[in-house]
Protein backbone atom coordinates (compact mmCIF):
# COMPACT_ATOMS: atom_id res chain seq x y z
CA UNK A 1 0.00 0.00 0.00
CA UNK A 2 2.77 2.46 0.89
CA UNK A 3 4.52 1.74 -2.44
CA UNK A 4 1.36 2.80 -4.30
CA UNK A 5 1.21 6.05 -2.31
CA UNK A 6 4.86 6.78 -3.13
CA UNK A 7 4.29 6.11 -6.86
CA UNK A 8 1.14 8.27 -6.94
CA UNK A 9 2.95 11.07 -5.07
CA UNK A 10 5.86 10.88 -7.53
CA UNK A 11 3.47 11.07 -10.51
CA UNK A 12 1.64 14.04 -8.99
CA UNK A 13 4.92 15.88 -8.27
CA UNK A 14 6.19 15.11 -11.79
CA UNK A 15 2.95 16.33 -13.37
CA UNK A 16 3.02 19.50 -11.25
CA UNK A 17 6.64 20.24 -12.23
CA UNK A 18 5.86 19.63 -15.92
CA UNK A 19 2.87 21.98 -15.75
CA UNK A 20 5.00 24.68 -14.08
CA UNK A 21 7.37 24.67 -17.07
CA UNK A 22 4.62 24.57 -19.70
CA UNK A 23 5.63 26.86 -22.60
CA UNK A 24 3.04 26.61 -25.40
CA UNK A 25 3.35 30.03 -27.08
CA UNK A 26 5.14 30.92 -30.29
CA UNK A 27 4.96 33.73 -32.82
CA UNK A 28 5.00 33.62 -36.59
CA UNK A 29 4.23 35.70 -39.65
CA UNK A 30 3.16 37.22 -41.80
CA UNK A 31 4.67 40.21 -40.07
CA UNK A 32 4.21 43.85 -40.87
CA UNK A 33 5.86 46.90 -39.32
CA UNK A 34 3.91 50.01 -38.41
CA UNK A 35 4.66 53.69 -39.01
CA UNK A 36 8.09 54.97 -38.08
CA UNK A 37 10.03 52.29 -39.94
CA UNK A 38 13.44 53.62 -40.97
CA UNK A 39 14.55 50.49 -42.83
CA UNK A 40 13.73 46.82 -43.24
CA UNK A 41 16.64 44.55 -44.01
CA UNK A 42 15.67 41.29 -45.68
CA UNK A 43 17.24 38.12 -44.30
CA UNK A 44 20.89 37.80 -45.22
CA UNK A 45 23.58 35.27 -44.47
CA UNK A 46 24.15 35.18 -40.71
CA UNK A 47 20.80 36.78 -39.79
CA UNK A 48 19.17 33.49 -38.83
CA UNK A 49 16.66 33.98 -41.65
CA UNK A 50 14.90 36.88 -39.93
CA UNK A 51 13.98 40.24 -41.40
CA UNK A 52 15.40 43.10 -39.33
CA UNK A 53 13.26 46.21 -38.73
CA UNK A 54 15.10 49.43 -37.93
CA UNK A 55 12.70 52.06 -36.53
CA UNK A 56 13.38 55.77 -36.83
CA UNK A 57 14.07 57.06 -33.33
CA UNK A 58 12.07 60.07 -32.20
CA UNK A 59 11.85 60.85 -28.46
CA UNK A 60 8.42 60.01 -27.03
CA UNK A 61 7.34 57.90 -30.01
CA UNK A 62 6.82 54.15 -30.23
CA UNK A 63 7.16 51.56 -32.98
CA UNK A 64 4.56 48.89 -33.81
CA UNK A 65 4.95 45.45 -35.36
CA UNK A 66 2.08 43.12 -36.21
CA UNK A 67 2.44 39.36 -35.81
CA UNK A 68 0.50 36.19 -35.08
CA UNK A 69 0.61 34.53 -31.64
CA UNK A 70 0.00 30.78 -31.58
CA UNK A 71 -0.88 28.47 -28.69
CA UNK A 72 0.62 25.13 -29.69
CA UNK A 73 -0.15 23.50 -26.36
CA UNK A 74 -2.85 21.24 -24.96
CA UNK A 75 -4.45 23.79 -22.63
CA UNK A 76 -6.06 27.18 -23.14
CA UNK A 77 -3.91 30.10 -22.02
CA UNK A 78 -4.78 33.70 -21.22
CA UNK A 79 -2.03 36.15 -22.19
CA UNK A 80 -2.10 38.87 -19.52
CA UNK A 81 0.75 41.13 -20.58
CA UNK A 82 4.43 41.58 -21.31
CA UNK A 83 7.25 40.87 -18.87
CA UNK A 84 9.26 44.00 -18.20
CA UNK A 85 12.72 44.24 -19.73
CA UNK A 86 14.39 47.62 -19.17
CA UNK A 87 16.41 49.29 -21.89
CA UNK A 88 16.18 51.64 -24.87
CA UNK A 89 14.20 49.09 -26.94
CA UNK A 90 11.40 47.58 -24.88
CA UNK A 91 8.40 45.49 -25.94
CA UNK A 92 5.80 47.48 -24.01
CA UNK A 93 2.24 46.42 -24.90
CA UNK A 94 0.07 44.07 -26.91
CA UNK A 95 -2.43 46.10 -28.92
CA UNK A 96 -5.73 45.08 -30.50
CA UNK A 97 -5.05 45.66 -34.23
CA UNK A 98 -8.71 46.44 -35.00
CA UNK A 99 -9.41 48.99 -32.25
CA UNK A 100 -5.84 50.25 -31.70
CA UNK A 101 -6.02 49.95 -27.91
CA UNK A 102 -4.17 47.78 -25.37
CA UNK A 103 -5.40 44.23 -24.95
CA UNK A 104 -6.50 43.48 -21.41
CA UNK A 105 -6.29 39.70 -21.56
CA UNK A 106 -6.13 37.51 -24.65
CA UNK A 107 -7.45 33.96 -24.42
CA UNK A 108 -5.97 31.43 -26.83
CA UNK A 109 -7.52 27.98 -26.95
CA UNK A 110 -5.30 25.00 -27.83
CA UNK A 111 -3.88 25.35 -31.36
CA UNK A 112 -5.49 28.80 -31.70
CA UNK A 113 -3.97 31.89 -33.36
CA UNK A 114 -4.48 35.61 -32.80
CA UNK A 115 -3.14 38.57 -34.75
CA UNK A 116 -1.77 41.23 -32.40
CA UNK A 117 0.28 44.40 -32.58
CA UNK A 118 3.42 44.46 -30.45
CA UNK A 119 4.16 48.05 -29.42
CA UNK A 120 7.83 48.84 -28.76
CA UNK A 121 8.86 51.72 -26.49
CA UNK A 122 11.91 53.57 -27.83
CA UNK A 123 13.99 55.47 -25.25
CA UNK A 124 17.57 56.20 -26.24
CA UNK A 125 19.87 57.56 -23.56
CA UNK A 126 23.02 59.64 -24.12
CA UNK A 127 25.31 56.58 -23.96
CA UNK A 128 23.10 54.20 -25.95
CA UNK A 129 24.39 53.19 -29.38
CA UNK A 130 22.61 50.20 -30.87
CA UNK A 131 20.37 47.55 -29.35
CA UNK A 132 18.49 44.66 -30.93
CA UNK A 133 15.76 42.26 -29.83
CA UNK A 134 14.13 39.22 -31.39
CA UNK A 135 12.16 38.00 -28.34
CA UNK A 136 9.27 39.13 -26.20
CA UNK A 137 8.52 37.93 -22.66
CA UNK A 138 4.79 37.13 -22.44
CA UNK A 139 2.97 36.60 -19.15
CA UNK A 140 0.09 34.12 -19.22
CA UNK A 141 -2.20 32.01 -17.03
CA UNK A 142 -3.38 28.45 -17.59
CA UNK A 143 -5.38 25.79 -15.75
CA UNK A 144 -6.48 28.44 -13.20
CA UNK A 145 -3.50 27.65 -10.95
CA UNK A 146 -0.43 28.58 -12.94
CA UNK A 147 1.01 31.91 -14.02
CA UNK A 148 4.17 31.98 -16.11
CA UNK A 149 6.38 34.25 -18.22
CA UNK A 150 7.77 32.76 -21.43
CA UNK A 151 10.39 34.26 -23.75
CA UNK A 152 8.81 33.90 -27.20
CA UNK A 153 11.08 34.05 -30.25
CA UNK A 154 9.80 36.54 -32.82
CA UNK A 155 9.86 35.87 -36.58
CA UNK A 156 11.78 39.15 -37.00
CA UNK A 157 14.29 41.28 -35.13
CA UNK A 158 14.11 44.97 -34.23
CA UNK A 159 17.30 47.02 -34.10
CA UNK A 160 17.27 50.52 -32.62
CA UNK A 161 20.09 52.84 -33.61
CA UNK A 162 20.38 55.71 -31.16
CA UNK A 163 21.99 59.08 -31.93
CA UNK A 164 25.40 57.89 -30.69
CA UNK A 165 25.39 54.91 -33.06
CA UNK A 166 27.71 54.84 -36.04
CA UNK A 167 25.97 55.47 -39.37
CA UNK A 168 24.63 52.54 -41.37
CA UNK A 169 27.11 51.48 -44.02
CA UNK A 170 26.07 49.66 -47.20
Amino acid sequence: MSAVVVVVAAVVVGLFLWLRTYAPLDAHGPVSPGPGLGAAVEPTFGSGGKTVFIPTYRPGHHFDTQLTLHNGGRFAVTVTGIGAVPGPLTPAQLIDPVHDRPLGALRLDPHDDAIVVLRWQLACGPKDKEVASDRVRLRYRYLSWFTRTQAVALPFAVTLRCAAAPPVSP
